[in-house]
């Protein structure tokens, strides 16, 4: 079960990666002058991280886990998803915000950083 403190310790991991604000006031992760995580919340108050992916069909590949991935949006370029973290284990977290980080700040911004840097 993640937390945004899971998503704090994994996002500063990664190079250049800035923690921030998004528009309305709510904490966010910025690679340069893209965010690539932002927190959320449901009408339960329960806590959701938006993130970005280059996967087109995600939202078909992501149908039987509606529980989850409970807001998908499709656009010509990328998709953004929300997610309720605590439904997510640190990996798939890490995996989500390194997915993010690439479509959202480059992949060469990376570098050599990589899934087991982040799950240290």
């Amino acid at each position: 079960m993640a937390t945004w403190a899971d998503v704090d310790e994994v996002a500063g991991r990664l190079p250049g990666a800035v923690l921030g604000v998004a528009h309305e006031g709510s904490p966010a992760w910025h690679a340069g002058r893209h965010t690539f995580a932002r927190l959320r919340w449901d009408d339960d108050g329960r806590e959701l991280i938006q993130v970005w992916t280059g996967e087109m069909d995600t939202e078909q590949a992501l149908a039987d886990r509606r529980d989850t991935f409970v807001h998908i949006d499709t656009f010509r370029y990328r998709v953004t998803m929300w997610a309720r973290l605590d439904r997510l284990d640190r990996r798939e977290l890490a995996e989500l915000l390194l997915e993010s980080y690439d479509i959202r700040g480059g992949r060469r911004r990376r570098g050599t950083t990589g899934l087991d840097d982040l799950l240290r």
